[in-house]
């Protein structure tokens, strides 16, 4: 597998052991300086080389990431940023990007690979493999030295809590998923009182002390995959009565334990942790909009994996609802109901998706053993830590429906 990557360059990493999947990145040697609009003319030019040149198709969950549209012999990703693009693919596609980049006339820098003793860093965080083994560690690079607790007592402490509260919240979005709420729930502090700095120095001291800590990503087998979107909302927990909703979604591989449990390994793909836009007037309601921005956002990905595992010639990945509130259950697959009107398009369009089996499956969970509680709440349960140590979780279940594996059943 190889990664190129570079700002005005063009680096490549090679990850060795990794199938026989290349993972590249290209960006620009001459970029349009000083103009405005150059960031809009090289995305552009980019995305329309890799569209005509490279015969790719835009997925359904970002216009910046496209997939190719031919056999598995010439896969190929490709995510762009700007002028720089993150690729991955077979040796196939990866020599005819090279001959279009060529024959495209676009100059690059040359290409560097990345072994178990060289790092990549890309997007502000480090890259590392680890030898013998094709696990990837994704941390902060640089920010996490930047931070400084917040001072009680200047004179700018708004600014201060402003400035450390926005390198505290780049670090949580890109590789400590479990700092999100806390930083979410300081973003929402227009005037911050005593209380709220003290909230968010210990968050800031806890990433300070903890630079290290990040991602780690497993081989998954993509034949058995499942993509488990774990949701949870608090209700009225915000200083203003708001509510919090949170999730998390991960792709693994599941194995049916004893007892009303199962067991997952695999990895965090996306998460987020955001006060509600949306009045709520129930518990019923905040968590039935938690569960609408999960599976907004799964869905997405979701069509998106439908995509990539049609060009490898596999079966598509189910997508999994995990939820620990039992009256949201109940309305999504007992025909349970709510005497909210604003609820019922809500439940209506969740149970239709469900129906139609884009949701393949429900699951009334333990509470303790949800990981998107710590998006919802300052004193969560341990299962999302538990899954970054490990990579694995065990989850009990409280009630799930058997349903036929296809229509014709």
């Amino acid at each position: 597998m190889e990664l190129l990557e570079g700002r005005d360059g063009c680096r490549e990493i090679n990850f060795h052991q990794f199938s026989q999947f290349e993972l590249s990145y290209l960006t620009d040697s001459k970029s349009v300086y000083g103009i405005a609009e150059a960031g809009v003319h090289w995305w552009t030019t980019y995305h329309s080389h890799h569209r005509e040149e490279l015969d790719m198709s835009t997925s359904t969950y970002d216009p910046c990431l496209l997939i190719t549209n031919g056999d598995a012999d010439a896969f190929g990703l490709v995510g762009m940023q700007t002028d720089d693009t993150l690729m991955l693919g077979t040796a196939v596609f990866s020599s005819l990007e090279e001959k279009k980049l060529e024959e495209a006339q676009f100059r690059s820098k040359p290409k560097t690979v990345l072994t178990p003793d060289m790092q990549l860093d890309f997007n502000g965080c480090t890259l590392t493999i680890e030898k013998g083994e094709a696990i990837l560690n994704l941390k902060q690079k640089g920010q996490g030295g930047k931070i400084k607790l917040v001072d009680i007592k200047a004179y700018d402490r708004a600014q201060q809590y402003t400035e450390q509260r926005a390198r505290g919240a780049y670090i949580a979005s890109t590789c400590q998923p479990e700092a999100s709420f806390d930083l979410s729930v300081a973003a929402q502090a227009q005037q911050p009182s005593d209380e709220d700095i003290k909230a968010l120095n210990k968050r800031l001291k806890w990433q300070m002390e903890n630079l290290d800590r990040g991602i780690r990503y497993v081989p998954v087998d993509l034949i058995n995959a499942k993509l488990m979107v774990f949701v949870d909302g608090s209700f009225a927990n915000n200083k203003d009565l708001s509510s919090q909703l949170g999730f998390v979604l991960m792709l693994v591989n599941e194995c049916a334990d004893v007892d009303n449990t199962f067991s997952i390994h695999g990895n965090i793909i996306h998460y987020s942790s955001t006060k509600c836009k949306r009045v709520t007037r129930s518990v019923l309601a905040s968590e039935i909009y938690g569960m609408v921005n999960g599976f907004d956002i799964g869905i997405a990905i979701a069509t998106t994996l439908r995509m990539i595992t049609e060009r490898l010639g596999i079966s598509a990945i189910p997508l999994i609802v995990c939820t620990d509130s039992y009256s949201l259950y109940e309305c999504l697959v007992k025909l349970g109901t709510t005497k909210e009107k604003r609820l019922m398009i809500d439940i209506m369009a969740l149970r239709q998706s469900y129906e139609r089996r884009e949701i393949t499956e429900i699951r009334w969970i333990n509470g303790e053993d949800n990981p998107a509680d710590a998006f919802t709440k300052a004193s969560p349960n341990r299962a999302l830590e538990r899954f970054i140590d490990g990579n694995k979780l065990t989850v009990r279940v409280d009630g799930w429906v058997q349903r036929p594996t296809s229509f014709d059943v």
